[in-house]
C-alpha cells in the first residue's frame, strides 16, 4: 500500500453510492482522481476538503490499480466567496471545465494550477471585474495551450502602427483595417462568434492589454484595466472566441454562466 501526499484544487466531484464522492484534483503534477468515502456526510472527517473549488493538500493511498482513496487532508484555500454569488460561481465552473480539458494525469500543468488558482482567488475576493479575469484566463490558456498570437504586427503588410487591428482567430495573428478592406473576410457575425474564420477587433487599449497579459508573470496577469464598455465587451467577446475556436468545443458551464448575465 502506497501512501502520498500533494497540494491541488478540487475541480470535479462526482457522488458515488449514498456516502461517497469521487474528486477530481488539479495538481502541479497533473490531474489525480480520488475516492473520497464519506465525504456525503455532515460529520464526515473529509468533508472539507472533498467539496468543489477547494485548494488543500491531500493524504490519500493507493491500493493496486484502483482510484485512489482520500486518507485525510487539510483545506489550504476554500474560497468560500464563490458560494455568495450565483455568477462567480458559474464563472469558477467554467474555470474548472477549462482546466480539465487542458490537463491530464501525469504532466506538468505548474502554470496552469497557479493561473487558475489566481484566478479563483481574483473573483473569490474581487480583486479584479469578473469578465476581464475571465478574458485574460482565456487568453493565457490560449498560449499555454500552444495556440498563442502573434501580436507583433500585421500579418499582411508587417505593419506595426495602424489605427486599428482585427484578431485574426484562424491564422493566430493581427490584420489591420487596411488589409482587411483589401479582402473578402468580414468580422465575426453575432450569431456564429466562435467561426474559426472569426476576425475580432481589438482598440489600442485592448492590444496593449493582450500583450501584457500574454507576456507578464502569472502573479501578474490581472493586473490591467479597460476602461471604455465598448473596449471591454470588444475585447472579452475575442478572448472567449479565439480560445473556443482553438479547443473546437464549447462548455455547458459557459452557457449557463452567459445566461445568468443576461
Amino acid at each position: 500500500m502506497q501512501h502520498e501526499a500533494v497540494d491541488g484544487i478540487v475541480i470535479r466531484v462526482k457522488d458515488y453510492g449514498e456516502h461517497d464522492r469521487y474528486l477530481t484534483v488539479l495538481t502541479q503534477g497533473g490531474r489525480i482522481p480520488l475516492l473520497s468515502k464519506g465525504s456525503r456526510s455532515m460529520r464526515g472527517a473529509q468533508m472539507a476538503v472533498s467539496q468543489l473549488y477547494t485548494y488543500g493538500n491531500f493524504e490519500y493511498y493507493r491500493k493496486g490499480t484502483a482510484v485512489p482513496i482520500l486518507k485525510g487532508g487539510s483545506a489550504l484555500q476554500p474560497f468560500y466567496g464563490l458560494a455568495t454569488d450565483l455568477e462567480k460561481l458559474n464563472l469558477a465552473a467554467y474555470f474548472c471545465d477549462l482546466a480539465y480539458e487542458l490537463s491530464d494525469e501525469g504532466e506538468d500543468v505548474g502554470e496552469l494550477l497557479r493561473l487558475l488558482l489566481n484566478a479563483l482567488y481574483a473573483v473569490s475576493f474581487d480583486r479584479y471585474p469578473p469578465e476581464l479575469v475571465k478574458a485574460a484566463l482565456e487568453f493565457r490558456l490560449s498560449a499555454i495551450s500552444g495556440y498563442a498570437p502573434d501580436l507583433t504586427a500585421c500579418h499582411r503588410c508587417g505593419s506595426t502602427d495602424a489605427a486599428g487591428y482585427y484578431l485574426d482567430v484562424m491564422n493566430g495573428a493581427l490584420i489591420c483595417e487596411s488589409c482587411l478592406r483589401a479582402t473578402d473576410r468580414q468580422p465575426a457575425p453575432p450569431e456564429d462568434p466562435a467561426g474559426i474564420g472569426a476576425l475580432c477587433p481589438l482598440s489600442p487599449s485592448g492590444l496593449a492589454a493582450l500583450r501584457y497579459l500574454l507576456s507578464s508573470p502569472v502573479e501578474r496577469v490581472f493586473s490591467f484595466s479597460l476602461s471604455d464598455e465598448d473596449e471591454r465587451a470588444a475585447f472579452c467577446k475575442a478572448a472567449e472566441t479565439y480560445l473556443l475556436s482553438h479547443l473546437g468545443r464549447g462548455f455547458d458551464s459557459l452557457d449557463f454562466y452567459h445566461s445568468i448575465k443576461g
